[in-house]
């Protein structure tokens, strides 16, 4: 506002005329004439348009910052999922090699030289009892 008023001042001197109380005016002040209210009205405009750009661009700004937030939300969560699955996959191939160690590959060999231990210590136990 002080702006408008300074630009008034150095530029084109508007000019006015008092309106006292009782005349045909309904209150006291100063009447501007066309000049004057042309270029007050295009000073507002022009403040709408400029308020307009500035709203658009900090929207614009704020709208671009949460969009960057977003993609590194994003980012960091696939990335998580992925070592994630990362380890599951290590643990049940982990789980796995231990699964194989716990019993004996060759089960039928085992069981067989068991049995023929088993028959020639009770045949060897017998005939030394005798």
């Amino acid at each position: 506002m002080i702006l408008l008023l300074c630009s008034l001042a150095f530029g084109q001197i508007p000019e006015y005329t008092f309106v006292e109380a009782g005349e045909p005016a309904p209150f006291s002040g100063r009447l501007f004439n066309d000049a004057a209210s042309q270029l007050i009205a295009d000073e507002l405009a022009d403040c709408t348009e400029r308020c307009q750009i500035e709203m658009d661009y900090q929207i614009g700004l704020i709208l671009s910052k949460k969009q960057q937030e977003m993609d590194e939300l994003k980012s960091n969560h696939k990335y998580e999922t992925e070592v994630l699955k990362s380890k599951v996959k290590t643990q049940q191939e982990r789980i796995e090699d231990l699964e194989k160690l716990k019993t004996p590959p060759k089960r039928q060999f085992w069981f067989i030289t068991g049995l023929v231990s088993g028959i020639a210590l009770t045949i060897s136990i017998a005939k030394a009892v005798e």
